[in-house]
C-alpha cells in the first residue's frame, strides 16, 4: 500500500490500463487503483482480499467486500484484517443461488439486487461495527457486531414478494443519534429507533426544493454536518443515463446523464423542519458515494465543495457552493494523466472514497 497521510480522502476506482485494451474483463487478480485528490497521485494497487470480489461500501479504512453468493467481508485495506458478516440467508424468507449479479431471492420468487452496505461504525469503533444492507425493491436490515443475523427493519407493509413492493424504497440510509435515517427516491425521509426495528418509521419532514432550470430529476444522499446536524443533499439534473458498462455494483446514484447543481439542507430537531443551507461549516467539504459519508479540510482540497464519487459518468463531480445558492460544477476522471486513463467506462469496480486512519479508536 502507498504511503498516504492519515485522514486523506482518497479514491478507489478500477486498476489502470495495463494491456492497453481499455476494458476490464476481470477482477480476479485484486488489483484496483488508488488516488490521492490532495496531491494528484495515482498508484495501482494489489489486494488479496480483493480477489473476485467487489467493494459495496466502507468507512475510513474498512471497506465491505462481496462475492456471486453474497457473501460478504469487512476488510482493512491498510491491516489486512477481515471480518465476516453474517449471510443475508439469516433474514427470514430469503435464499441465495450463485449468479453473475449480486442478487438474493425470496423463497419461490423474482429476485431482488443487493444495492449496497451502508458501513455505519467500523470494527475500531468502541462498540464494534453496525452495517445496514439497502436492495433494490426497499428491503432495509441491520447487524453489528455480535450479531449472528440481519434485523429487519419493518415499513409500512408486509414483504409479500415481487408484486407487492414496498412504498419505501431507500435510496440512502445513515445512522444518526441512535436512529437510523433512510431517504427514498421522492426525497421523503423517515426514521427507526435502531433499538426497534420491527416498529414502523417515523416520517420526517421534506425539505423544500427550488426548482433549477432544466432539471427534471434529483438523487439524494444523507450525510452529517461537522457540527453532528442530520443533511440531506440532493443533486438535480435530466435525461437518464446508461448504466456504466460491466459494473458489478449498480450504483443508483448515477442515473443522470447531465447534472444541473446541488441544493443542502439541514434538519432543525427543534422544530422538526428543514433549512437550506449553501455552507458546509468550518470551511470543510463533504464527500459522498457508496461510502459512508465524511467530512473535512485538507491541503490541496477546495473548502466548503461537496465530492460525489461515480455520479454523471465521472470518476467525480465537484460542487462548489456559493452564497447565491448555486454551485460551480467541476469533472474529475483519475489519474488525471490521459496516457494512464484506463477502461474508458468499461469498469468493473465503482468509485468509491476511502480514509486512511491512525490505528486508534474511534469515538
Amino acid at each position: 500500500m502507498p504511503l498516504l497521510k492519515s485522514g486523506t480522502p482518497t479514491l478507489l476506482t478500477s486498476r489502470q490500463d495495463m494491456d492497453g485494451t481499455k476494458v476490464e474483463e476481470s477482477i480476479s487478480e485484486g488489483y484496483f487503483g488508488l488516488h490521492d485528490i490532495s496531491q494528484g497521485s495515482s498508484f495501482c494497487v494489489h489486494n488479496e482480499s480483493l480477489k473476485h470480489g467487489p467493494w459495496i461500501g466502507g468507512k475510513d479504512d474498512w471497506i465491505v467486500i462481496t462475492n456471486n453468493r453474497c457473501s460478504m467481508n469487512i476488510v482493512n485495506l491498510i491491516t489486512g484484517e477481515k471480518i465476516p458478516l453474517p449471510l443475508l440467508s439469516t433474514i427470514q424468507g430469503v435464499q441465495i443461488s450463485e449468479s453473475e449479479y449480486l442478487e438474493v431471492h425470496p423463497i419461490g420468487c423474482c429476485s431482488r439486487a443487493l444495492r449496497r452496505v451502508v458501513l455505519c461504525q467500523t470494527p475500531s469503533s468502541r462498540s464494534g461495527y453496525l452495517a445496514l444492507v439497502l436492495f433494490d425493491d426497499g428491503m432495509l436490515a441491520y447487524t453489528s457486531e455480535g450479531d449472528k443475523t440481519w434485523k429487519l427493519f419493518t415499513h409500512r407493509k408486509a414483504y409479500l414478494g415481487c408484486y407487492h413492493r414496498e412504498p419505501l424504497i431507500v435510496m440512502d440510509a445513515i445512522l444518526h443519534k441512535g436512529s437510523v435515517i433512510a431517504v427514498d427516491g421522492d426525497g421523503f425521509c423517515y426514521s427507526w429507533d435502531i433499538r426497534y426495528p420491527e416498529e414502523y418509521p417515523m416520517p420526517l419532514a421534506t425539505p423544500e426544493r427550488v426548482d433549477i432550470e432544466g432539471s427534471v430529476g434529483c438523487i439524494f444522499f444523507l450525510a452529517k454536518s461537522p457540527a453532528d446536524e442530520l443533511l440531506i443533499i440532493g443533486v438535480h439534473g435530466h435525461c437518464h443515463r446508461a448504466r456504466a458498462t460491466g459494473r458489478l455494483v449498480v450504483n443508483e446514484h448515477d442515473v443522470l446523464k447531465h447534472i444541473d447543481g446541488v441544493q443542502l439542507h439541514k434538519f432543525e430537531e427543534s422544530h422538526g423542519t428543514w433549512e437550506r443551507i449553501c455552507n458546509i461549516g468550518l470551511g470543510h467539504s463533504l464527500f459522498l458515494g457508496l461510502n459512508y459519508p465524511f467530512y473535512g479540510s485538507w491541503n490541496g482540497i477546495k473548502p466548503n465543495c461537496v465530492y460525489v464519487a461515480d455520479m454523471g459518468g465521472n470518476d467525480v463531480l465537484t460542487f462548489a457552493l456559493q452564497a447565491d445558492g448555486e454551485a460551480l460544477i467541476e469533472k474529475h476522471d483519475l489519474p488525471t494523466e490521459q496516457g494512464a486513463r484506463l477502461l474508458d467506462g468499461h469498469s468493473m469496480r465503482t468509485p468509491m472514497w476511502f480514509r486512511p486512519t491512525l490505528p486508534s479508536r474511534e469515538k
